[in-house]
């Protein structure tokens, strides 16, 4: 029973009253209540879950300490604690911890229990004085929350709490590692990290992070964690989720060693196709290959050039490199309009007695097509496994630069990008391709295909762009962006709602 006081005569009535004082607010219409009401009681409910939680680490000390759990079958309490009382493993280990925290904290475990300090300033407070031995912990953790009774906030204690420590440090230069009765100076026997995770996959993490390992995850955060442009819209804290997911996944894609990012260590050899026709012999040789294709009338393909030999520790890709030479193209195109007689007389004589109705003219549309079919059958021709730029680079150049080209082009059945396919994208973009100047390196991109395989998309280099986690999971997949990749090598991103953003601006008029 109650006493007349109000006070509870024991634990059973005070939790009875806990109840019926808990069943009261849930009852309550707090719509109802105004600001003022709604204010108090939350400050008020901060302060009473801050002596349940003095108390549970009371209770539970008590009970650990008499092995009141053996009697249940249970090796410890928090294994009780998850049979008996239906918690989480992960809420368990948070009722053990702070019964072991303010085990150490004896005055902390007072101002919760008075409801002075708030659990979560408590549990900071405790954090910055672990460090330091019993008798000098006890005088810290007084300063520290009479100046937190006073008014100052949490930035301020926390350059007070770093004083504190840094003038006992200096008075101890050479402490041992042990140092402290926790034996833990620098808070390695408490670290912890906690993932629980949801039917739907989605996780949460909890854990104390020593100074070294926060330090680098800050260093993550800083690096991988940056805006990456205007278009960049997410918070301070999904850039630092992304930043994590991004280190993480780049581990997982180098096997765990990212100093090989997952590939035997790879040396690019670019091979200027230009100079590769100025060396000597180059000129007989193109003469053979030339007379060759005459004969075979076989046709090439567009591919390009990846051999790998053993050299070392390093696999060799030699590629080929040019660019297009337009007055070559219009020399091209203007040897095939004589050689159909449309720049000359009425049907290509010389006669000058004919009758014939000359030719219509060719449009400058139709010399733009003419330009573009010439130059896609100049690559054929040049490109491939048996194109010029092959044939020089293996009858020229020795080992290993001078092994078999892989091709450039698989179909849509293929599952996956081929490794030589995937370093073509790497070698032709250098960083994501996204307009606007993300400079994500190729460790940290994907390669996307700019026409889902779903849409019939193929696995071909021409459709094939590379693209940073952000720009390819969340503006394309996510949020609907679509992405163009030109014959130039330029990008042109447009958003569902018509924003469109190019990697430069668009090419001045051709001259003529």
């Amino acid at each position: 029973m109650v006493r007349p006081d109000g006070v509870p005569a024991n634990a059973g009535e005070a939790l009875s009253m806990l109840n019926a004082a808990f069943d009261l607010l849930s009852a309550t219409d707090w719509a109802a209540m105004g600001c003022r009401v709604q204010g108090e009681v939350l400050a008020g409910l901060c302060g009473v879950q801050a002596k349940l939680t003095a108390v549970h680490a009371q209770v539970l000390t008590a009970f650990s300490a008499a092995g009141g759990y053996e009697p249940d079958g249970h090796g410890s309490a928090r294994q009780w604690l998850i049979g008996r009382t239906g918690i989480s493993k992960s809420a368990a280990l948070g009722a053990v911890g702070w019964q072991k925290r303010l085990a150490r904290h004896g005055r902390i475990a007072q101002a919760m229990a008075a409801g002075t300090v708030s659990e979560s300033w408590a549990k900071q407070i405790g954090a910055w004085t672990d460090p330091l031995p019993a008798d000098k912990r006890d005088e810290a953790d007084r300063i520290l929350l009479d100046a937190a009774a006073q008014g100052l906030p949490l930035e301020d204690l926390e350059v007070l709490a770093r004083t504190i420590y840094e003038t006992w440090k200096a008075q101890h230069p050479d402490p041992d590692d042990g140092n402290g009765d926790t034996g833990d100076e620098d808070g390695f026997t408490d670290r912890f990290l906690r993932l629980g995770t949801t039917f739907g996959g989605a996780g949460t993490v909890a854990g104390g992070l020593t100074a070294h390992c926060a330090a680098m995850l800050r260093a993550i955060f800083d690096s991988l964690g940056k805006r990456l442009g205007a278009d960049d819209m997410r918070t301070v804290e999904q850039r630092q989720h992304d930043a994590l997911a991004e280190a993480l996944s780049r581990l997982i894609k180098a096997d765990l060693l990212p100093e090989s990012a997952g590939q035997a260590t790879l040396a690019q050899v670019l091979i200027s196709f230009d100079g590769l026709r100025r060396m000597p012999g180059a000129s007989v040789l193109e003469q053979q290959w030339i007379d060759a294709q005459v004969l075979a009338g076989q046709p090439g393909w567009l591919t390009g050039a990846a051999a790998g030999a053993a050299v070392c520790d390093a696999k060799i890709a030699p590629v080929v490199t040019g660019s297009v030479d337009w007055q070559a193209v219009d020399q091209m195109a203007d040897v095939w309009i004589a050689a159909h007689g449309l720049d000359r007389g009425p049907c290509g004589c010389t006669c000058g007695g004919c009758t014939c109705r000359p030719p219509a003219p060719m449009t400058g549309e139709a010399k733009a097509r003419l330009r573009a079919t010439l130059l896609a059958l100049a690559a054929d021709a040049m490109s491939g496994p048996g194109g010029l730029a092959a044939w020089l680079r293996g009858r020229l150049l020795q080992a290993p630069y001078c092994a078999k080209s892989l091709p450039l082009d698989v179909g849509k059945a293929a599952k996956d990008i081929p490794d030589h396919l995937r370093r073509a994208v790497i070698l032709r973009d250098r960083h994501c391709a996204w307009p606007g100047g993300c400079d994500k390196p190729p460790a940290a991109c994907q390669v996307h295909h700019i026409v889902p395989r779903s849409e019939g998309g193929k696995t071909d280099l021409r459709f094939l762009i590379l693209l940073c986690d952000y720009h390819h999971q969340v503006c394309i997949h996510r949020l609907g962006w679509t992405l163009t990749l030109h014959a130039d090598g330029t990008t042109q991103a447009r958003s569902p709602h018509g924003e469109i953003l190019r990697s430069h601006g668009p090419p001045a008029s051709r001259a003529g």
